[in-house]
């Protein structure tokens, strides 16, 4: 039995269109032609990405985008197409499909992989999927979905709110810590097939699927099916333990943001060159290092369920480390290397491979490589531990603030020089700076210069001196 045949022995499927509509009450979308993110109206669009098989010049895939309005013509317009169309339950200003844009959540949707289908010896149906159930139904231990939504091999689980969210910064990231956890107990042995949590594919809350009445990978159609009612986030909550629960959104405020009126009057320059010429944003040239490091660690740490991630991270690293610097990145990745680098890296991934309905393909890695982009230059570290399963650990402060923990810092350096009986400008503060500069870069393997001068206070002239000495070969 596969994962469609068991959902529809167990629940109604519903079209396409009425699952969209569920999202995307009537009413809640711009209509088609207004003006999107009108202040009067306060709504948004939706948007579906399709991921076609034609090329461009630089050999990426040509990306179609489909804006949708109230009346859901878009969803209509791909429900025939063959290629990969997703879309997440979210709306957003504008026609990019970024967290900055993001607006209202509509739904929070949960990918299950990796499914247990070895049948139940009484029923034939797949265990993971009697235990899901079972769960849901007579544990209580994982809450009832409002669709479940077959994509191939896969489940997806979308929980619709009774009321939409609006996407806050400071929320957006609560909302994110509860669905992380509800994914971690979702991806439980009984469900499926993995080792450890490292095998978890945790998701975003922006993260897109796909969808309903389109193609899947074996070459059949997604289908949604109604399971339950609407939620709130009361009854979400109720399944984590505290520390992971997301507050209502009453009292939230947008932090840090500000109307572009006051920002022309505060950051002319700013306004001018990102506003008004739309330059784009400037960005650090950071060290290759970065980027090497990664690769070997992939190399030796990727996982099933990870792979693809673990490869768009890496064209991530690559950009940033592609602009030149002369000191500070003298010899930077080019997209040429990157490239080669991932096509090596085919035979180490499908190695992997332990399940004839998942393999790694030269898809994959064409589509990674289209994170060689500058809006991935701010993507978040601890996204990308729960992406990879790849561990990078933080630049270790205590839990402290930048201050605090260089106050304590400095007064244990004093203590030190004490009591070696010395100043601190003992030899103009050569052999104790030197030795700051290094132990700082054995702490950070990944940082600048640049932060090594902020976080230790040395000026950049000493940090630049020092940085490529080890101590015991500096002449004291």
């Amino acid at each position: 039995m596969t994962v469609l045949e068991w959902l529809q022995d167990s629940f109604p499927e519903v079209s396409p269109q009425s699952f969209y509509r569920g999202i995307f009450p009537e009413g809640e979308l711009e209509k088609k032609g207004e003006h999107v993110g009108n202040p009067r109206t306060n709504k948004y669009t939706g948007i579906i990405v399709e991921i076609t098989g034609d090329r461009k010049p630089d050999g990426k895939r040509k990306i179609k985008r489909y804006t949708i309005t109230d009346d859901l013509e878009a969803v209509e317009a791909v429900l025939q197409s063959d290629n990969f169309c997703l879309c997440s339950p979210i709306s957003y200003a504008g026609k990019q499909r970024t967290a900055e844009n993001a607006r209202v959540a509509y739904a929070l949707a949960i990918d299950v992989d990796k499914i247990r289908m070895k049948p139940d010896p009484r029923t034939g149906e797949p265990e993971g999927l009697r235990d899901l159930y079972h769960q849901i139904t007579t544990a209580k231990y994982l809450p009832m979905p409002t669709y479940m939504v077959s994509s191939g091999t896969g489940l997806h689980l979308y929980y619709l709110f009774e009321t939409p969210i609006p996407l806050f910064l400071n929320y957006a990231e609560e909302l994110q810590g509860l669905k992380r956890e509800l994914t971690r107990k979702v991806w439980n042995g009984y469900i499926v097939n993995i080792e450890s949590n490292k095998d978890i594919q945790q998701e975003g809350i922006y993260q897109g699927f796909r969808m309903p009445g389109t193609a899947t990978k074996d070459g059949g159609r997604a289908k949604a099916f109604l399971t339950g009612e609407r939620v709130t986030l009361e009854y979400l909550n109720g399944f984590v333990e505290e520390s992971h629960r997301a507050k209502e959104a009453e009292g939230y405020k947008r932090r840090g943001g500000i109307r572009l009126a006051e920002a022309r009057e505060k950051y002319g320059e700013w306004y001018e060159r990102r506003i008004k010429n739309k330059e784009p944003r400037k960005a650090i040239p950071f060290s290759r290092a970065i980027y090497d490091n990664w690769l070997e660690r992939i190399k030796k740490e990727a996982t099933v369920g990870h792979r693809y991630y673990c490869l768009m991270t890496l064209a991530m690293y690559a950009r940033k480390c592609s602009y030149y610097d002369e000191k500070r990145n003298p010899n930077p990745v080019t997209r040429a290397e990157l490239e080669r680098d991932s096509i090596a890296l085919f035979e180490r991934m499908e190695s992997l491979t332990n399940d004839e309905n998942n393999h790694f393909s030269n898809d994959d890695i064409l589509a990674a490589l289209e994170s060689f982009d500058d809006k991935w230059l701010k993507y978040p570290r601890t996204a990308i531990e729960y992406r990879t399963g790849i561990v990078i650990p933080a630049q270790k402060r205590n839990h402290q603030k930048q201050a605090e923990h260089l106050e304590e810092a400095r007064a244990i350096r004093d203590i030190r020089s004490r009591r070696r009986g010395e100043k601190w400008d003992t030899h103009n503060g050569r052999r104790n700076k030197a030795e700051i500069v290094q132990e700082w870069r054995r702490i950070n393997p990944d940082g600048i210069k640049a932060q090594c001068q902020k976080e230790t206070g040395i000026s950049k002239p000493t940090v630049l001196k020092w940085w490529e000495q080890e101590p015991e070969n500096i002449d004291k």
